[in-house]
């Protein structure tokens, strides 16, 4: 065979990879729809103001929401009702103690390119943008059927991993996990894309600091009740993982 047949052929198969490829990621997920979930530090709680994802190839962009209720479900009081050992610095990974993101409307199982999420950080007032890219690699994983045994000694015969954890820090860096099956992936640390001097309602840090309860003075009021000093930030302590589920690196699957 001539070396411009071999480089004919070569493109041939590469081409129709790359179509069976393109044709896959294009196809909703057989499992249950993509959600988004958010976990915090207790000490450093944050404030969601938007949040979406975007399918550039498809033109939609899909709004979340259930992100709103940060402040009560990151107490220190309620997260130790699921981690007893929780010292209000890591993150506490779990269904339990994250805010929950549901899609706007109709459960669109297309997955997105991007995921945005735009958020304050209430212990020092600063507004950020964070985005997450998802690579083909991980579409596959989302869409591929698994079986696993819970811990009552059930099997779930047919799961997916369809949700997206992100962990957010004080500085602007965030984690992200994927969860489903009953472990959690670690995907990426990620920088902010943006930082702001406002939040998406147009609220401004000196706003923020307004009132007879500044949101400042209450999120550092929860370290002085537990004792501990919580500014300046110990980034020693920051972001150690709390789960009672197995954590895996992309890299493993």
């Amino acid at each position: 065979m001539s070396v411009l047949k071999k480089y004919k052929k070569t493109m041939i198969t590469l081409l129709a990879l790359f179509f069976l490829i393109g044709c896959k990621e294009s196809e909703p997920l057989p499992g249950k729809p993509w959600r988004v979930s958010v976990v915090m530090p207790s000490f450093y709680p944050i404030k969601i103001t938007q949040a979406y994802g975007v399918n550039e190839e498809q033109d939609w962009t899909m709004p979340l929401h259930g992100l709103a209720q940060s402040m009560s479900t990151s107490k220190l009081e309620y997260v130790r009702t699921v981690f007893p050992d929780y010292d209000g610095f890591g993150f506490p990974i779990s269904p339990l103690t994250a805010l929950g993101g549901r899609q706007l409307g109709s459960s669109n199982k297309h997955l997105p390119d991007s995921i945005y999420i735009y958020w304050t950080s209430l212990i020092n007032m600063r507004f950020f943008v964070t985005k997450y890219d998802l690579s083909p690699k991980l579409k596959e994983l989302m869409a591929a059927e698994l079986s696993y045994t819970r811990r009552d000694g059930t099997i779930d015969a047919s799961c997916y991993r369809t949700e997206f954890f992100f962990g957010m820090l004080p500085n602007g860096k965030a984690k992200v996990w994927l969860w489903g099956c009953g472990k959690f992936i670690y995907l990426a640390e990620l920088d902010p894309v943006r930082e702001k001097d406002r939040d998406q309602n147009g609220t401004t840090a000196d706003e923020y600091r307004q009132g007879p309860t500044p949101t400042p003075q209450r999120v550092r009021q929860r370290g002085i009740d537990a004792g501990v000093s919580t500014v300046p930030i110990p980034w020693e302590k920051v972001g150690k993982v709390y789960s009672k589920n197995t954590v895996e690196l992309l890299s493993e699957q």
